[in-house]
């Protein structure tokens, strides 16, 4: 019957309720932690860890266009023909705990690959079946992003957005990759200038370091925080 108290009450369930709202929107479509299960059990830590492999061998594409692509299954068997036990690696477990017979996932890719470990040389590589590998990484429609821009050009680390790849087994989403996160990024981050052609129309900047006005450029200098850089 207390008016007073009812509109009190009100009040703040209206801002909670607003406040779990915003929080709840602001997190939408944000997947940190996010480690689904895939058809083989890949370990990055084997192959990019222990036994060295170039991130660019498998991702080719991140060094010269928009997208680092999934490598082709004819290019694991580039190794696996010849590999085609797991035995000297450290034993392999999945996120519950359950060790993992890494042979039995090398079999799993010869059934992709479509190919007879016992008669190699019969094989025919144009028979092979994409793996249907889980993305794990996803950014919303509307956001372009270049990996080459950023591995070639800006001589970005693939760990500076992927985390410690080469210490996972399974992969999983370690950066937000939210606006904010992107932002602030091209904020704190110097571009490296020196014999960098892709620099190269910044005549300004080189001369203003050359005069020792400045002794950095971030990427925010070159336009890094401009709306239409992202969202065109």
């Amino acid at each position: 019957r207390n008016k007073t108290n009812i509109a009190l009450i009100a009040i703040v369930f209206f801002v909670m309720g607003g406040y779990l709202v915003a929080r709840g929107a602001i997190g939408m479509g944000r997947q940190t932690d996010y480690q689904p299960e895939q058809p083989i059990y890949y370990s990055h830590k084997v192959h990019a860890g222990i036994n060295q492999i170039n991130c660019l061998y498998c991702h080719g594409n991140a060094w010269e266009s928009k997208h680092a692509a999934i490598p082709s299954t004819n290019v694991c068997m580039n190794c696996h023909k010849a590999i085609s036990t797991y035995e000297k690696g450290p034993k392999l477990f999945d996120e519950e705990g359950k060790e993992i017979n890494g042979t039995a996932e090398i079999a799993k890719l010869y059934k992709y690959a479509g190919f007879d470990p016992n008669n190699p040389n019969k094989w025919d590589p144009s028979m092979a079946k994409p793996i249907e590998w889980v993305k794990i990484h996803n950014l919303p429609d509307h956001v372009y992003f270049n990996h080459a821009q950023h591995v070639r050009a800006g001589n970005v680390q693939c760990q500076s957005c992927h985390g410690e790849i080469t210490d996972m087994h399974e992969v999983k989403q370690v950066a937000e990759l939210s606006m904010g996160w992107c932002i602030n990024c091209h904020r704190e981050t110097n571009v490296k200038f020196k014999e960098n052609g892709f620099y190269s129309m910044y005549e300004k900047f080189h001369n203003d370091i050359k005069a020792g006005k400045m002794d950095s450029v971030t990427v925010e200098k070159i336009g890094g925080t401009e709306c239409q850089k992202c969202h065109y």
